[in-house]
């Protein structure tokens, strides 16, 4: 077993080396992303919204699976076509339940990636009772769209994350929103991130499929917990930071990895060691996904372990709904090839997702997600 696993960690080692030489930006949009800064001003809402550009051209009809290359001009000419229209179909804001007129003030590309649009709602009266209805960008993200809103009065800040279950914002001027609220949203964001992240659902399916004894299955789940709230700390306090990419990119090759594995062995007593390696890795990619929402810093560290906390209710979940089927199924002798037959569809989907995420090529596009 040890020959069988030095020879596979060689293998690893290679791969690792050519997604370090190799590794390009997905090109896929997967996930739009947003924050705003809401102020008030007598009878005036400021909403001041950062959108990644990709979100903008979408709206405006390009093809960003295509599109190499989009320069200022494009850029600029795409905010001032159609994404004011766009915004203003899809946000409404009513004071004291009259909806309030919307007028871009000012828009502003301050590092090409993202694009700072200056939307101001005016009311006839003072602003008092704000309702917030934001409809935007989740038609085309899959519903995955998220944008976290901090509401700023005064020395006061709140924080809001408008997502698909969250579309509606009541609040009183003046008023802060309850602490609750936003950890409850950072609980389920970090809950989705498990469940409805397919690369990480399946790493852990991978750890898990063997079976074997409750104390391994704990180590094995332990140390992946320990390992990547380590590094999602780390990262998220930018103590330390790995380009995106290449995070992506082993995230796809632990995928795989687990999966071949599970092909050649019977039993993974000293996979503990390298699930906590691999987790080190996921931990950056929880991170990379938190950092994208810019959270305030007077309350990023709270934020942090909420979001951490919904990571692992959500894997604790996974464990105990899988983990008692697939112990049960190991008494029957067919099982291997349930086996089999599972672990090289996470194997397809792992190398599918390493090739595209290193050089740029959907290998089996039918497998994309």
């Amino acid at each position: 077993m040890k020959g069988n696993f030095f020879g596979i960690a060689r293998i690893v080692s290679i791969l690792m080396l050519f997604t370090m030489l190799f590794t390009v930006p997905a090109s896929a949009h997967e996930q739009s992303l947003a924050a705003t800064k809401i102020s008030f001003e007598n009878k005036r809402l400021i909403f001041d919204l950062m959108i990644d550009q990709k979100s903008i051209l979408e709206i405006n009809g390009y093809d960003i699976t295509k599109e190499t290359t989009i320069n200022e001009e494009q850029l600029t000419s795409a905010i001032k076509d159609k994404s004011f229209e766009y915004i203003t179909n899809g946000l409404t804001i009513k004071n004291n339940g009259v909806e309030m007129t919307p007028e871009l003030e000012a828009v502003s590309v301050p590092d090409f990636a993202n694009v700072n649009m200056k939307l101001v709602f005016t009311s006839e009266e003072l602003i008092d009772n704000i309702q917030i209805d934001y409809n935007l960008w989740f038609e085309n993200s899959n519903g995955k769209h998220k944008n976290l809103a901090t509401i700023e009065q005064g020395e006061n800040t709140s924080e809001f994350l408008f997502a698909n279950g969250s579309k509606q914002l009541t609040m009183e001027a003046g008023m802060e929103l309850p602490f609750s609220t936003a950890m409850k949203q950072f609980f389920v964001l970090g809950a989705e991130h498990i469940w409805f992240g397919p690369d990480h659902l399946f790493f852990l399916i991978a750890l898990i499929l063997l079976g074997g004894r409750f104390i391994d299955i704990l180590k094995i789940v332990t140390s992946f917990t320990v390992a990547h709230s380590i590094t999602l700390i780390l990262a998220s306090l930018e103590i330390i930071s790995l380009p995106g990419a290449f995070v992506e990119a082993i995230i796809a090759l632990s995928i795989l990895y687990m999966a071949v594995e599970n092909l050649f062995v019977k039993t993974a007593t000293y996979r503990w060691a390298l699930t906590f390696a691999f987790g080190l890795v996921h931990g950056f990619g929880f991170a990379g996904s938190l950092a994208e929402i810019q959270i305030p810093h007077n309350h990023f560290v709270s934020s942090l372990l909420v979001f951490n906390l919904g990571v692992e209710v959500a894997q604790m979940v996974v464990v105990a709904l899988l983990l008692p089927v697939i112990i049960y199924l190991k008494r029957f002798n067919w099982n291997i090839w349930f086996v089999r037959a599972t672990t090289t569809t996470i194997a397809a989907f792992g190398l599918n997702w390493f090739v595209s995420r290193t050089i740029g090529i959907e290998l089996l596009p039918f497998l994309s997600i």
